[in-house]
């Protein structure tokens, strides 16, 4: 059992207090391809098509969205390689429904 005022370990996904991840300062810095983080939503995403101040992304599992530039941040290198495992779950899942 964990006393009340003690230190618990961060969870998974979470970033540490001193790390430091700055948003994009323009739109041309968002471009298809690139991982994001919808900071609204809290999801990591691949960006699919930029159409002005408006990014459409996506993540494996189909599940796609429109976003203001302006809530996106670029996402980290361990928030990529959540993205890809995300993406091979699913396709594990699918392969297991067949």
């Amino acid at each position: 059992m964990t006393p009340r005022n003690s230190v618990l370990p961060l969870a998974v996904g979470v970033l540490a207090a001193d790390t430091k991840v700055v948003g994009f300062s323009r739109p041309e810095d968002v471009t298809p391809g690139r991982i994001v983080v919808d900071k609204d939503r809290d999801m990591v995403a691949r960006v699919d098509e930029v159409d002005g101040r408006w990014v459409e992304v996506s993540r494996p599992t189909g599940l796609s969205w429109r976003v203001s530039w302006i809530r996106l941040r670029p996402g980290t290198e361990r928030e990529a390689r959540q993205l890809r495992a995300i993406g091979r779950l699913h396709q594990q899942q699918r392969r297991g429904l067949a």
